[in-house]
Formats: C-alpha cells, structure tokens, sequence
C-alpha cells in the first residue's frame, strides 16, 4: 500500500527487533468466514475436480486426515507442503505428481469463485492499515495449509492484500501448524522478533490465544469468537474494530 510510512526498526544486540509487530489471523478475524465455509464450500468444489481419479468420500476422507497429519506434525526438518504431501499420497493411494496440478488447478480456476459465499468486511483493511499508520509492523499469522496462491486470493476478499506484510504464513513457508507454540517461535525466529513486543490478534482462543505461551500479548477478536473450553485468558478482547486502539494500549510505542 502506498504513502504508509513505517517507523524505524530498532534492534538490540543479537538482532532482536524491538518494534512493535502485530500478527493477524485471517480466517474469521480479518475474512468473515466460519469453519462451515471449509467443510462445506471448499471441500465440495475440491472434491468436484477429483472426481475422475477418486470418489468424494474417499477424497474428502483424505484430505481431511492429510490437514490432521500436517496440523499434528512436529518435524522441524519437514515443512508443511512435504508433511501433507506425504500424508496426502499414502492416505490416496495416488503419486504426488499426479495429484499436485489438481490441486494447482482448482486454486487458479475455481477457487477464487468461493468468494462469493464470503460477506464484506471493511472493518478488516481499516483496522489493519490504522495499526500500520501507528508504527505496528504486521504479519499475517493465518493457519499454514493452504498454499500461498490461496491464502493470496483470500487477502484479496477482505482488501488486506496491498497492504505491507512482513510476512504471510502459507503451506509452502512453514514447517509447524497452530495450536502448537512451535508456529510461533518460528515467526519469532524468521522474523528475529522479541516476543514481548508482539502481539497476537486472533479469533481462536486455542489457536490463537497459545501465543501469550511464547511471551506475546494476545488480543480476541469476538466477532466470530471459536471457544472449544480451554482455560486460556487473552491481555484483551473485544470487536476488530477495537484492534488500533488496545494495541496501543497494550504496547506503547
């Protein structure tokens, strides 16, 4: 996005960044989607494309234990991509490169047409772009398993793709999955983060919320609040439109 200014990276000794750095969920904080839109919506078209190789209860059944794999797995020498195409091949029975420009054309051909079973929500851009005006640099810390052609298309939806990510975490660029704290401390460890100087915006309270476990403050987005019981207690709560606000409330500059 053009004409934002941001601010001056300090760094102390070793490389740590002291600025101040705001990770972002998408799926339910910053894109108004519930997880019926996965089952349902995506999992339907997906299935659709392949039909000629297998059927749709075969493929869904798949597809649903590859993404439990990937979630669960806790290689650091295995990246995500790898973890599920493994999972994905043994679970199918089908060679990866015979599965792969399947998958590569569903996401270039039929996946941006989803979109319209997702509402607008400006709310997402403003908020975003009022933190980045108050000197926040800013990740998008979204569930890693859909590859970056995806999760690129879904920024597009809420208007959030111009703006000046530090980092967008995809498929092909991570080797852990949330609720794990390992997905954060290898955005702490790419991005050379200090974690006190972090803090984690999310819809999820297990997700999302494990954050503060690594050092970060932690901010729950209710809007499309997901609670499955655990006794994790965000820094702060509220609407997204509140984000600027309790950012700096959290974390003055």
């Amino acid at each position: 996005m053009e004409g934002i200014i941001i601010s001056h990276v300090e760094k102390v000794p070793g490389g740590a960044i002291l600025s101040r750095t705001a990770l972002f969920d998408l799926d339910g904080t910053l894109l108004p989607v519930e997880t019926d839109f996965f089952l349902k919506h995506y999992m339907d078209a997906l299935a659709e494309c392949f039909k000629g190789v297998m059927s749709t209860e075969a493929f869904q059944k798949a597809l649903l234990e590859a993404t439990y794999e990937t979630i669960n797995n806790l290689d650091p020498s295995t990246g995500n991509f790898e973890a599920f195409a493994a999972s994905f091949t043994r679970l199918s029975g089908l060679p990866w490169d015979g599965v792969w420009p399947i998958f590569e054309r569903y996401y270039v051909e039929r996946y941006p047409k989803l979109r319209v079973h997702v509402p607008e929500n400006p709310s997402a851009q403003a908020a975003v772009t009022k933190c980045v005006e108050n000197g926040w640099r800013i990740v998008l810390a979204t569930q890693p398993l859909f590859p970056e052609i995806a999760t690129r298309e879904r920024m597009k939806w809420c208007h959030i793709d111009s703006l000046p990510w530090e980092m967008v975490t995809t498929l092909d660029n991570m080797h852990f999955c949330k609720p794990h704290t390992e997905y954060y401390r290898e955005i702490i460890e790419m991005l050379r983060l200090d974690a006190s100087r972090c803090v984690m915006i999310g819809n999820d309270m297990q997700e999302d919320m494990v954050a503060k476990k690594v050092g970060m403050k932690t901010f729950l987005v209710e809007d499309l609040l997901i609670d499955r019981g655990e006794d994790l207690k965000p820094d702060s709560r509220g609407r997204l439109v509140d984000v600027p606000q309790v950012l700096n409330d959290l974390l003055p500059a």
